[in-house]
């Protein structure tokens, strides 16, 4: 395996440090070149510690977000994944690594063309894309072992809780009072237990402004 130099710096510096972090997860990050999924403005950031804006209040996260969020979901190699909103397709491919199978939905046409180039430049075959609105979730290709909102949201749908497997969990980064935090959500029967992860900031993605709030 070929590794890049300034990826593997980016890696060392940013991912292997965060406590808890497993070598399977650092070997991941390691074998893909996150430049490759970065588009072409940004290329040249491609390892910088920051997220970026993108149109729209969406937005690439930044490798140690990345990699947290890999970290805390915890897949295991017979479990899917559903991400919602997958940008440029880094944690995306990232996942699918791990994952049996990877379904994205995503609203923004020019996100899954340039993470679909991405995804098969590095020979990942178990990721299926649907292009709808990503406060849906995808309840025809449900239940998930786990989902993953990859932006805020200032509330997470009980439509989407619904769609988790029995033991499932899903991880949101919900916007509360101006402040960020990461939670995820374990279902347990018609019960939810959620559990705060680590703080971040992010904008809050459109598609979930909704005035049906469901809380915890």
């Amino acid at each position: 395996m070929e590794i890049n130099a300034d990826n593997l710096r980016m890696v060392n510096g940013q991912i292997k440090p965060i406590n808890g972090m497993t070598e399977k997860l650092v070997s991941i990050f390691n074998s893909l070149d996150r430049e490759g999924f970065m588009p072409k403005e940004f290329k040249q950031s491609a390892y910088v510690e920051k997220s970026f804006a993108l149109s729209n209040h969406r937005v690439i996260l930044k490798p140690e977000l990345v990699a947290k969020i890999a970290m805390y979901i915890d897949l295991k190699e017979n479990e899917n994944v559903l991400i919602l909103g997958s940008t440029t397709g880094y944690l995306t491919a990232i996942l699918s690594l791990i994952a049996e199978t990877v379904i994205v939905v995503e609203e923004e046409e020019s996100f899954i063309k340039s993470s679909e180039i991405a995804i098969k430049e590095n020979n990942l075959n178990n990721v299926i894309y649907i292009n709808k609105s990503i406060s849906s979730g995808c309840m025809e290709q449900s239940p998930f072992n786990a989902i993953i909102i990859e932006g805020a949201v200032d509330h997470v749908p009980q439509k989407l809780l619904n769609q988790l497997e029995n033991g499932g969990r899903l991880i949101a980064i919900l916007s509360e009072n101006g402040l960020c935090n990461a939670k995820m959500f374990t279902r347990k029967e018609t019960m939810f237990h959620s559990q705060q992860l680590f703080p971040c900031s992010l904008p809050v993605l459109p598609s979930f402004k909704e005035k049906n709030i469901f809380s915890f």
